[in-house]
């Protein structure tokens, strides 16, 4: 099955020239919670930039990636670090998906993964 949105593609942030200094910052809340960190990025390839950020949100042994749309997250060039406009309980309760799987994901499925985001 082709992936339903061609011109995305999943990247990690060390493969980025642009975005490579985000390569593991750290994602935290307004108030300085630590959500994850940065694993990569998804890119438009029409756009020519990220339209979310992948952010691993796991511990020591496991991984639970979310997706965060590059507009609800503030990026700081000189730390690096990433500031989401969430809460950590918000977080929890994001579906993780797989990135291995990322070209299978469907519209429906994109949308489920990012719709906590809807204004």
């Amino acid at each position: 099955m082709d992936h339903t949105k061609p011109n995305l593609k999943i990247s990690e942030a060390k493969e980025l020239e642009a975005w490579a200094r985000f390569d593991h910052a750290e994602v935290t809340t307004p108030s300085g919670e630590k959500l994850g960190e940065v694993e990569g990025f998804v890119v438009d390839t029409q756009l020519g930039g990220p339209s979310y950020v992948v952010v691993d949100a796991g511990g020591w042994f496991t991984s639970k990636y979310f997706l965060l749309p590059m507009k609800n997250a503030q990026l700081d060039q000189t730390t690096p670090a990433v500031t989401a406009d969430l809460t950590r309980e918000e977080v929890r309760e994001f579906p993780g998906f797989d990135k291995d799987e990322f070209l299978s994901i469907t519209d429906d499925e994109l949308g489920r993964l990012t719709s906590r985001y809807a204004s």
